[in-house]
This record gives C-alpha cells, structure tokens and sequence, in this order.
C-alpha cells in the first residue's frame, strides 16, 4: 500500500489555521473580560447601582381612565369673533357727488408791441419740396383716353356683290394674259381642280392662234357656257375689243375644244375668258 508523504506546502497551511484560531480565541476573551472588568468597577464606584428604588434611575407613570378637557367657552351673539351665525356685511354709503369745477378762464395773451426803433426779423420760411413721382400720380386724375375704333373687316368679293368678280385662273403666255372668272364662286373654290381644267384647255386652245400687230395692247371679253357633259356652248363676245381678228380667234379658240369633262355638281356652268394680247 502506497504511503502519501505531505508535502511542505500543506505543513505549511495547517500551521497558519492554528495560529489564527488561538489570535481569535485570545481576542474574545480579551472583549469578555473588558465587559465584566467594567460592570464590577461601576458597581464599586456607585453603591445605588442596580437598587430597587423607585426614585433612583426610574421613572414613574400613572395609569388613567381619560384625560380632561377644557371648558367649552360661552359664546356671545354681540361679538363677532365667538358668534357661531355670521353677520350680514354692512351696506356702504351712497357715493357722495362731486361739486363741478369752475374752468379756469384763459387769459388773452398780451402782444408786447415792437419799438419804434427796433429792427424787424424776418422770418425763414421753410423750402417746400417737390413732389415724387408716385405722389403727383396719386394726386393727378388720370385721364381717360378715346377708344381707337377697330379697323373696318375688308370683305371679300365675289361674283355675288355689285357684280364684280374676281378671276378663278390667271395665266401668262407667250402672246397675252388670260383670266378666267366663273358664275359661281362656290363652284370654283369647292371645284378647283375643275377650273385648272378649264384654264388649260382654252389657254393650250388659244396658243395655237397667231394675232397681227394690229391686236397689240388690246382685250377681249368672251362669255360662254359648260353643260353638264362638259361642252363648251353659247360662246359669244361679252366686251369687243376694236379688232374683229382678236375677237373671233378668240372664240373659235374656245369652239375647239371638244369638251371640258362632266360636270361635277350642277347642269351648266357660266364662264367667263377675258384675253389680253400683248
């Protein structure tokens, strides 16, 4: 069987345990023997210590039934202070008027008149500022200007007024000017690719014909009428020129044309071909 040797270090711990529990025990009894060292000396040095004597470090008490209480005081209706039923406050006086105040009189005052040979001081009369701008416009009435009346609407016209037409096609060539003008300006403007038609027959027709010198500067009207398959009848002179030769090259330039195509609302079409040879 093995044999456990202590070491050092456990020799070691069981010696302070020891000694503290003998410094301990010590200490104890040191404080025990303070405490009864104390009491037999108090009792050495005052011999009434401990008696049972009532007067000596006692006190004494008296058991009773109720403790009295004081009289209850006399209360007096003619005394504020011990009157249970409060007072009415008293009604103050009617406030006495004031007697009005005399004005006091204002006395003129005196000018002290100047001597006769004092000299006068004239007085410097402030320079008075101009007025601004926003000053003289709040001052100044504004004045009302006439209303500009609006510019007369111009109106169109058309075949329908005064009888004055405006022309539908206006072409130059190479010998004269023509213009065509139709009857019916609603026809001509709703239809105007049916008026570029006729513009081109009667100016290609009218190309083809060769006026003398002696038709020069002057115009021709020709008046005639469409139907409704597009021929061209009734061609007449509306306005001579003074040249019969310009006057009927004129129409049979319009007689030509076989037809202008049907008409593309109505039966007949009124026109009007006005030539001027150059």
């Amino acid at each position: 069987m093995p044999t456990i040797v202590p070491t050092r270090k456990q020799n070691a711990t069981e010696e302070n345990v020891s000694r503290g529990f003998f410094v301990a025990l010590t200490g104890h009894l040191l404080v025990a023997g303070a405490i009864f060292g104390g009491v037999w000396l108090g009792h050495r040095l005052d011999p009434n210590w401990g008696a049972s004597d009532p007067t000596v470090g006692s006190v004494q008490a008296s058991v009773v039934d109720a403790l009295p209480l004081p009289p209850k005081q006399p209360v007096k209706d003619n005394e504020v202070l011990t009157s249970e039923k409060p007072s009415p406050a008293p009604t103050p006086p009617p406030p006495t008027p004031e007697p009005p105040t005399k004005a006091t009189p204002v006395k003129p005052k005196t000018e002290v008149a100047p001597k006769p040979d004092a000299i006068p001081i004239p007085t410097r009369i402030p320079p008075v500022k101009a007025p601004t701008k926003a000053e003289r416009e709040a001052v100044t009435p504004t004045r009302m200007r006439p209303a500009t009346p609006p510019p007369p609407t111009p109106k169109a016209t058309n075949g329908d007024t005064s009888g004055v037409q405006i022309p539908q096609s206006i072409t130059q060539l190479k010998n004269g000017t023509a213009s065509i003008t139709v009857e019916d300006r609603a026809f001509g403007d709703r239809y105007a690719y049916y008026m570029s038609v006729i513009a081109r027959k009667v100016n290609q027709s009218k190309a083809q014909d060769i006026d003398g010198p002696e038709t020069r500067g002057k115009r021709t009207i020709i008046h005639f009428v469409i139907d409704r398959d597009g021929v061209p009848t009734h061609v007449e002179v509306a306005t001579r020129s003074g040249s019969p030769a310009l006057d009927m090259s004129t129409m049979r330039a319009i007689e030509r044309i076989d037809s202008f195509g049907p008409l593309p609302a109505g039966d007949h079409l009124g026109i009007t071909y006005i030539w001027d040879s150059h």
